[in-house]
């Protein structure tokens, strides 16, 4: 077990990232279980497993500040994090898209979108659909393509600089 994983916990029967993420290498895409998980067990072929798949590890995994309730398999959705970037991703279980939205998650997710100096926000994919929390501001960008990118611009509005984002086309 890698040293960063919070001690006591695993995946255990937690197989919910083969289902809500995009594994390319595989042509999985986001909401489908992958062929080769054996739902609430385990990768059938982990030796063999993608690059996507050995890199991952859910926030639960690693942040010792989440509790028992944000394990996958009780919210109902994975959690991410990028840290160069301050983005925190939340992966939902297309069965429970909403799970999000529900206490004790959202008040804390709204947090984590909070502006701050570096930029930081929430992705949130619920369903087909992507959106980009920051501040009080929700972004709904419709179905993200995994050849596209989310980007966040600034533009001049009457009270100052006003953030936005939008999906475009290939990978910058």
């Amino acid at each position: 077990m890698p040293s960063d994983i919070v001690p006591g916990r695993s995946c255990g029967n937690c197989t919910l990232c083969c289902k809500v993420l995009s594994i390319p290498e595989l042509q999985k895409p986001r909401g489908a279980v992958c062929v080769h998980c054996d739902w609430r067990k385990g990768c059938k072929t982990y030796a063999q497993r993608p690059m996507p798949c050995r890199a991952f590890d859910c926030s639960y995994l690693l942040s010792p500040g989440l509790g028992e309730e944000w394990k996958p398999t009780t919210s109902h959705f994975v959690l991410g994090y990028v840290a160069e970037a301050d983005i925190v991703l939340v992966f939902t279980d297309p069965d429970h898209a909403h799970a999000w939205r529900q206490e004790p998650y959202y008040s804390r997710i709204k947090r984590w979108a909070a502006p701050s100096d570096i930029g930081g926000y929430v992705v949130v994919w619920e369903s087909a659909r992507t959106l980009v929390l920051s501040g009080a501001d929700e972004f709904d960008l419709g179905e993200l393509r995994d050849d596209q990118t989310i980007v966040r611009e600034e533009q001049p509005g009457p009270a100052g600089k006003k953030v936005v984002f939008y999906a475009a086309d290939g990978r910058t």
